[in-house]
Formats: C-alpha cells, sequence, structure tokens
C-alpha cells in the first residue's frame, strides 16, 4: 500500500534548476555511461512537494544480470555536505536519464525508501537528448502490487508534474529564449542590467494590458463574442493585485525602485573595490 504521505493526485514542484542541472550531468558524463543518475532533494511539507536540488551519483550498470551498483558512499558523504548548507532540504527520491523506466527501477526504490524516511520516494524520468526538441520529463511513483499473501511487485505509476518558475527564474528563462531564437549568431547574449530589465517588464506589463483592454471593449461593443474561461482569468488576476491608489502605488515603486539603485550601487563600489584590491596584491608581489 502506498504511504499515507504522499498522495498521486497531488501536484509536484520542481524548479528549472533541477532540470539544467541533469541535462549538464548528462553533457558531461562518462563516455562509457548511457545515462546519469542520482539524488532529488527539497521540501516536503504537509503533502506538499517541491523538487528544489539535486546531485548525481556515480553507479555502473550490470544488464545481463539486471544489476546496478550505486556508489553509496558517495552519495551520503555528498548528502551531509549538502545539509550543511541547505538544511531544510531533505531527500525526495532519484532522477535518471532516459526515455521510460529503466529495469534497475524497482531496485534503487528500495534504497530510497530507507533515505526518504516514512516519505514515500518519487522517480523522476528525463530525456535529455532532446532529440525530439522538447524537454520530456515525468514523474512516477512506485505502488506495490500483488496477490495477498503472495508475490508483491512494485508498478511505477504517473504523478502530475509542474515547473516552478520564481522571478530570477523568468528573467534566465527569457533571456535562454531570446538567445535560441537568433540561431544565427553564435555569440552568447549577456545578461542586461537590473534597471534595463524593470524597463523591459515594465514595456511587457503595458503591453499585455493594452490587449487585455482591447478585448474587453470589443466584448462591451459587441465586436467578439465574450468568453466565460477568459473572464474567470481576468477576474482571478483584478482580484489578486491589492486595492491601491496611485499616490500609495507610485510612493511603494519609487521607494523599491531607490532600493534597487542602492544595491546595484554598492555592488559596483564592491566589485571595483576588489579589482583594486588585486591589481595592489600583484603590484606588491612584483
Amino acid at each position: 500500500m502506498m504511504s499515507r504521505n504522499f498522495s498521486m493526485r497531488a501536484k509536484v514542484l520542481i524548479q528549472p534548476l533541477v532540470l539544467f542541472q541533469i541535462i549538464d550531468a548528462y553533457e558531461r558524463r562518462p563516455k562509457d555511461d548511457n545515462q546519469v543518475m542520482g539524488t532529488l532533494l527539497g521540501r516536503n511539507k504537509e503533502g506538499h512537494i517541491e523538487i528544489t536540488n539535486c546531485f548525481t551519483v556515480p553507479h555502473k550498470e550490470h544488464p545481463e544480470i539486471n544489476r546496478i551498483d550505486l556508489d553509496i558512499s558517495y552519495a551520503s558523504e555528498f548528502l551531509e555536505l549538502n545539509m550543511l548548507t541547505y538544511s531544510n532540504e531533505r531527500v525526495l527520491g532519484w532522477f535518471s536519464t532516459g526515455k521510460s523506466v529503466s529495469r534497475s527501477a524497482s531496485l534503487l526504490h528500495e534504497y530510497y525508501a530507507r533515505e526518504c524516511g516514512e516519505v514515500q520516494p518519487v522517480h523522476l524520468v528525463m530525456d535529455a537528448t532532446l532529440k525530439s526538441q522538447r524537454l520530456s520529463t515525468r514523474l512516477y511513483c512506485a505502488v506495490e502490487i500483488g496477490v495477498p499473501g503472495g508475490t508483491k511487485g512494485v508498478m511505477f505509476s504517473l504523478v502530475p508534474l509542474e515547473i516552478s518558475n520564481g522571478s530570477s527564474d523568468l528573467v534566465a528563462l527569457r533571456s535562454l529564449e531570446r538567445q535560441s531564437l537568433q540561431q544565427g549568431t553564435k555569440q552568447m547574449e549577456r545578461f542586461l542590467p537590473e534597471l534595463v530589465q524593470v524597463v523591459d517588464a515594465t514595456r511587457d506589463i503595458q503591453q499585455r494590458l493594452d490587449l487585455v483592454l482591447r478585448y474587453i471593449n470589443d466584448v462591451l461593443a459587441r465586436k467578439k463574442k465574450p468568453d466565460n474561461v477568459v473572464g474567470r482569468a481576468l477576474h482571478a488576476a483584478l482580484t489578486a493585485v491589492p486595492l491601491l491608489d496611485s499616490e500609495k502605488f507610485r510612493h511603494m515603486f519609487n521607494t523599491n525602485l531607490r532600493d534597487m539603485l542602492m544595491a546595484i550601487t554598492l555592488s559596483t563600489m564592491i566589485k571595483t573595490q576588489l579589482e583594486i584590491s588585486e591589481k595592489l596584491s600583484c603590484m606588491q608581489d612584483q
């Protein structure tokens, strides 16, 4: 029976950084390895699961005897070091690259079931070859099957998975999207300064608001047929925004903008100070 601490209908969130870590590990894998696998880390509070980190674990496959050997000592040491830095992260399961669940998944499930304790471990399968031009990711949860009192086995069932995008993740993803559209150039695009990103975000919001206002005016003028789905989405978006008058909003925006400019100034001063200190140390060595 499946653990009571996990529901197959619950949504699991995963941060984009985890996917990039798996792709990077797959690209840097040894020549003799066909796949990479490792441990998934994150938070699990009251059934709310979020995968925030991962690390690869060296392994050796024996397909002729359906066996896989994990470097358990390496996994334990790396997990201990990770706990010193990120004390709120716990083991949630494991990942492996490929198109489907491998035969060794049941063996790995036993190990990670012990590592996760009372929490049901999850298994992330990711096709890192990107041959279909899509990032195929699937999340599974093991469920015990079999006849009571007889032989039992494990079946891996799909679990809903969503990508959790933070503000910093959206900036990086948009930069990658713009770079992918520029197929003719090989030079990587540099990240824009914070203030330029604020201007771009404000311009993007203004364009979206113009699109929404155009739709509303067309519906009121009976040029377009109203859509209930769009109406509910607009209602949810408008009710999520706190009611502020223009003067309070202007004061709040200017205050946050000044704080951001102060942080940019301080970071620039620190960077300049480090460069001067490095040059002075080089002069003393000479």
